[in-house]
């Protein structure tokens, strides 16, 4: 089944191949091997940096699926692949360069999720050379046996420029369908308490975090610091909507959606929104827990 929703940021793909085999053993070398979907994948991800870097707009987009969702850290949404493929004509326009680190991935039959980092440089016509990066997480889907962009979701890596324009956004928020509501509504309310302790304990043990506006945290006690830090920057408070839940293999799901954050730093109120994707673990004792997780923010417009 394909989920169909709409949150917040910039495209990014990629993903890890197997390391190179040491010294050892032939089934060692084995076992380091990329498998057969890995290594399909590997290919998608190069010919994606190779095509983006050339400006090749429509092979790029033809990299989605006809109804992918691309979520970008500026904030906009673009549902589709003709309309990925509008926004990545008119983004070429300033001649980007796209690289890529791979971090993980994970097959899960028909679906594969990565995750990694990016960074961009873009000069637009008249003006300087601009670089920024950041953390992406990418979901695929085989679509007659080839593998397909469904979903990708980016941030920040530094804090968000607070004059940072937004992307174009759908009128009206779409429709909360996740099935991980409970779950979320923990999340918030042991967020919102300053419970930092209580919210790492959400995640597993070897948890990935990608926090947006923070470096990436891995482990969870190193989620627990990221999460000390934010709760301390203005106590803010988070409400989280849950739109769209995923089944990917038995103890596996998908979680999307998006946020909305108030904080009161010295400065005055500030109100952020943004996208979140959560690959979830079934632990032994029947509990989910956040394995990887993605999230990103953006000022909203003061009225």
């Amino acid at each position: 089944m394909k989920w169909r929703f709409a949150v917040a940021v910039l495209a990014g793909l990629a993903l890890a191949c197997g390391g190179e085999a040491g010294e050892g053993s032939a089934d060692a070398a084995a076992d380091l091997a990329p498998s057969p979907d890995e290594a399909a994948l590997e290919q998608i991800r190069a010919a994606y940096v190779e095509h983006f870097n050339l400006h090749h707009a429509p092979v790029v987009a033809d990299m989605y699926s006809d109804s992918a969702v691309a979520l970008y850290a500026d904030g906009g949404i673009h549902m589709g692949k003709a309309a990925i493929l509008a926004d990545l004509e008119s983004n070429m326009a300033g001649s980007p360069s796209l690289a890529l680190t791979s971090g993980a991935n994970m097959v899960f039959g028909d679906w594969a999720v990565s995750r990694g980092e990016y960074s961009v440089t873009s000069t637009p016509a008249g003006g300087a050379a601009t670089t920024f990066g950041g953390n992406y997480m990418t979901v695929f889907a085989r679509e007659n046996g080839a593998w397909k962009i469904d979903v990708v979701l980016t941030n920040m890596s530094a804090p968000v420029p607070p004059d940072m324009p937004r992307g174009p956004r759908p009128a009206e928020a779409p429709p909360e369908n996740g099935t991980m509501k409970d779950f979320v509504a923990s999340y918030a309310e042991h967020f919102n308490l300053g419970h930092a302790s209580v919210v790492a304990g959400l995640y597993t043990e070897d948890a990935t975090a990608a926090f947006s506006g923070m470096p990436l945290a891995q482990g969870r006690a190193a989620i627990e610091a990221a999460l000390t830090r934010r709760m301390a920057a203005g106590s803010p408070k988070i409400t989280i909507h849950d739109v769209a839940t995923t089944d990917l293999a038995d103890g596996w799901k998908l979680d999307a959606g998006w946020t909305e954050t108030t904080a009161t730093p010295a400065t005055g109120t500030v109100t952020t929104s943004g996208g979140y994707l959560i690959l979830l673990r079934r632990e032994p004792d029947g509990s989910w827990k956040i394995h990887w997780a993605i999230t990103n923010s953006l000022t909203m417009p003061q009225g």
